[in-house]
């Protein structure tokens, strides 16, 4: 059997009887005005949904950094305000007394000695940094600003410039230097143990001292100072460089008795070398007589013993422990002589005085030596 060709398949009966006129198209505005509106608020929150996007973007760039950026890479705040910033804490590390962060913020120069932070916060609580004022940096190069602080230490007002350094050129802004100043401890204070707030410092020795007060003191026996009241430093450490040792009360009475035992032991002596500066007696006069050993008799006088126990002692300043007195004065001189078979009585008129004694303190015995 073969399949009909399509010339002969059954056709469909059709919709629309002969004759029959076309309906006229439908109006298609309303389906365009549709269209139109569809399309803008598909094209409104597109742009919403790009909107968002960019916002949460911005807000995930700018998480890690001062003032945005890209994700992952902070953006530096700007030199003035890392300058503001540095010096800020700085001034805020001292007003509150802590000198390990001042000391941080504002590295010392390793040619200059530090005290312990007991020393230095002792400093800062007994004289405190206040009423801090921080000016306007001022950026001059590249790597380097300056900014004016103004503070009061001890009721002394005090205004400093500070510079900030970008050392690396990294854009890490810190304090070239800090607050207070480096000073030397004279070597007139040799010897004596002297300490700053209860720690003993070198002689000679730069030593760098923050803003604050530090009282002064010696260890050493028999010895005080010219003045322990505290010492304010600011910029400066002037105070330092006058002190002066001296002895305490019981010290100078301790020398005063070192120099008379010495003398009475001198005045005891009877040969014609007595020591204590007063000088060997000749064995003949200039007129022939012969001076007899072991006959010497010497004496002082009311007003040498009234030196002797009025006097004054200066420590040296090479070598404070040994301590310079007064000069004591002349020592009256008789002893017995011989000549040409006479026996007589000699005395010595001029010369025979006593030199000037010292005595060296660091010793317990108390050794006199005569200039």
């Amino acid at each position: 059997m073969t399949a009909p060709s399509p010339s002969q398949w059954p056709q469909q009966p059709s919709a629309q009887p002969p004759g029959a006129q076309h309906p006229a198209p439908k109006n298609r505005k309303p389906l365009l005005i549709a269209g139109i509106l569809g399309g803008a608020g598909c094209l409104l929150v597109l742009l919403l949904v790009v909107a968002l996007i960019i916002v949460f973007a911005v807000r995930g760039g700018g998480a890690g950094g001062t003032t945005g950026g890209g994700e992952g890479t902070p953006v530096e705040a700007a030199p003035e305000e890392q300058i503001t910033a540095a010096v800020t804490e700085y001034m805020g590390a001292l007003e509150s007394g802590d000198s390990t962060r001042a000391l941080e913020l504002a590295p010392v120069d390793d040619s200059s000695a530090l005290l312990s932070t007991e020393a230095y916060d002792a400093a800062l609580e007994a004289s405190p940094v206040t009423d801090v004022e921080i000016g306007e940096p001022v950026v001059e190069y590249s790597s380097s600003g300056t900014i004016s602080v103004s503070y009061t230490v001890d009721g002394q007002p005090q205004t400093e410039e500070l510079m900030v350094y970008d050392a690396e050129g990294d854009g890490t802004w810190a304090l070239s230097r800090g607050l207070g100043a480096s000073a030397m401890v004279p070597s007139a204070l040799g010897g004596l143990g002297f300490t700053l707030n209860g720690e003993e410092v070198a002689i000679e020795e730069s030593l760098f001292l923050l803003p604050g007060a530090y009282t002064p003191a010696v260890g050493a026996e028999h010895f005080t100072l010219s003045s322990e009241d505290p010492l304010t430093v600011i910029d400066e450490a002037e105070g330092l460089y006058e002190l002066e040792p001296a002895l305490t009360e019981d010290g100078l009475g301790a020398f005063r008795t070192a120099v008379q035992d010495a003398v009475d032991g001198c005045l005891k002596q009877t040969t014609l070398e007595a020591g204590c500066g007063i000088g060997t007696l000749p064995a003949t006069t200039t007129d022939g007589w012969t001076l007899t050993e072991d006959t010497v008799r010497r004496s002082l006088s009311e007003e040498g013993r009234r030196t002797i126990e009025k006097m004054e002692a200066t420590p040296r300043y090479d070598e404070p422990t040994f301590v310079e007195g007064e000069h004591i004065g002349t020592v009256s001189t008789e002893m017995d002589c011989t000549k040409d078979g006479q026996q007589g009585i000699c005395e010595m008129i001029l010369g025979g005085g006593m030199s000037t004694p010292s005595v060296d303190m660091a010793d317990p015995e108390l050794p006199v030596t005569w200039s």
